[in-house]
């Protein structure tokens, strides 16, 4: 990996098991592949994919050209954006190349985005497995033996989020040692000058995340971006010392220049919240594409990823789901087969089940209660059809919980029309700087949401430089997500 994330988190994903001395020990590429696809799959589910085609295009087509660099090799690679907001690059085993959206926001050359783009495949050339402690993935709730709990809510609750709850929503993070680190520069930095870009072009990017990363923090990355990791000023003097005994011959770029490339960037999402995944706004998550609105309980730990969104209780011991019912159908008719099953496998009846309208939407409700294990546990199920979908709210905990998990079950409903003006997108846009100006003077003509130092950094800029006409500059934009009367 070539840069951490913001967030200490891992994935429970099917990680190769990798000899304790860090070789590949009896792995075989079949084996990488496998795994990555698993992880990868992961991944899409838990962050998402960036759905910019144009740009996700561009990435693919470098990525591609250094592939074709590497002559022979058994890995057939992929190249994609996640909808992460957070400044990340990484591989999986297999092949498989993810940078994030707060990443591209970053890119100034095509150089930069091939250097980033290679050190990631040479991880993969280089069998550098990550190791991944595989993690519990249920909540307390769920581990406490019960009829409804341990026989048919847990694995409901699993094939609704199809991924392990405890990881779900969390940041993919490898664990590279600092020697394989250094080792994937040096070779990644050849792969880029195979391919005709400048190797020295990885230094820079490394210097614009690091600022970057600093301003957005306000802390030092020495003790957290990359504390594991090789000191990115030495890192830095160690790149620039290996390119200057790289002979290279610059190719002909997809991006003909840097305006050309940031239109690629242009309209870009920027922060942690993506409208078009749902946002929250406190404990209410508002999707505004699909028009319904959730409310949690406060103090809640919420996750909003593209299978499902939810919270949980800090102590995890209740917890509420809201995602896709695992197969559409009336109602009514998905709350009597699920009482059904409960009655078979769990031997239990339904304290509640009733039919309602939430809205204008169709709704069943159906509550269990179950006393057998340690401590009492209330359960609520609401299917729902929402215009062509079907839906379902699992609510569940200790008993002591039970108001909360009700008022959440039952608090879906049609957005108003005051919410959906408040859901805004913040994007990159690209401005046109007039002769003479400076950021600061650019951005107040515009209107720029960043700072004129922050401006200057994503830029690569050196600060107070006077800009030349006609230049293009990654600014912040704020704007309305929906277009309403």
């Amino acid at each position: 990996m070539i840069f951490k994330t913001l967030r200490r988190a891992g994935i429970a994903a099917s990680v190769l098991a990798l000899a304790a001395c860090g070789g590949t020990g009896a792995v075989t590429v079949a084996d990488e592949k496998q795994a990555g696809a698993e992880t990868a799959r992961q991944l899409e589910e838990q962050i998402g994919l960036y759905p910019g085609e144009f740009l996700t295009n561009y990435v693919d087509s470098v990525g591609r050209r250094l592939a074709a660099a590497l002559g022979d090799t058994p890995y057939y690679f992929r190249f994609k954006i996640i909808d992460q907001a957070e400044p990340n690059a990484f591989a999986t085993p297999g092949g498989y190349i993810f940078v994030s959206r707060g990443l591209m926001a970053l890119i100034n050359t095509e150089d930069e985005l091939a250097g980033i783009l290679a050190h990631e495949i040479s991880h993969v050339t280089l069998r550098h497995h990550a190791r991944q402690a595989q993690r519990g993935v249920l909540p307390a709730v769920l581990t406490m033996p019960g009829r409804a709990v341990g026989k048919v809510v847990g694995e409901d609750v699993g094939n609704m989020i199809n991924s392990p709850l405890e990881a779900v929503g969390k940041t993919y993070m490898a664990s590279y040692g600092r020697g394989q680190e250094i080792e994937a520069d040096r070779t990644g930095m050849h792969l880029a000058a195979r391919a005709g870009y400048d190797p020295a072009s990885l230094a820079g990017a490394l210097q614009t995340l690091e600022h970057t990363v600093s301003l957005m923090t306000g802390e030092n990355s020495k003790s957290s971006f990359f504390d594991s990791h090789p000191q990115t000023p030495t890192r830095v003097a160690e790149i620039e010392s290996e390119a200057r005994q790289i002979q290279w011959q610059a190719g002909k770029p997809f991006a003909s220049n840097q305006a050309a490339l940031y239109k690629r960037l242009n309209g870009l999402t920027w922060g942690p919240n993506n409208p078009m995944q749902g946002v929250f706004a406190g404990q209410q998550f508002m999707q505004p594409d699909m028009n319904f609105s959730l409310v949690f309980p406060d103090g809640w730990q919420t996750l909003n990823t593209p299978v499902f969104v939810g919270a949980f209780e800090p102590g995890q011991k209740a917890f509420v789901l809201f995602g896709a019912a695992s197969q559409p159908g009336p109602a009514k008719n998905l709350a009597e087969e699920f009482a059904a099953e409960l009655r078979s496998e769990a031997g239990l009846e339904p304290t509640e089940m009733r039919a309602f309208d939430m809205g204008e939407w169709p709704a069943h409700l159906l509550r269990i209660e179950d006393a057998s294990g340690v401590e009492p546990v209330s359960i609520y199920y609401v299917w729902v059809n929402l215009r062509s979908s079907t839906f379902q709210v699992v609510a569940m905990g200790a008993d002591r919980y039970r108001e909360e998990l009700r008022e959440t079950a039952l608090s879906l409903r049609d957005m108003t029309v005051d919410e959906k003006k408040s859901i805004v997108a913040y994007r990159i846009r690209i401005a046109t700087a007039e002769a003479g100006e400076t950021v600061e003077d650019l951005s107040l003509r515009t209107g720029n949401e960043f700072s004129g130092e922050f401006t200057s950094v994503i830029n690569g800029l050196p600060a107070g430089v006077e800009l030349d006409a006609d230049a293009p500059v990654k600014i912040l934009s704020r704007e309305p997500y929906l277009r309403l009367p």
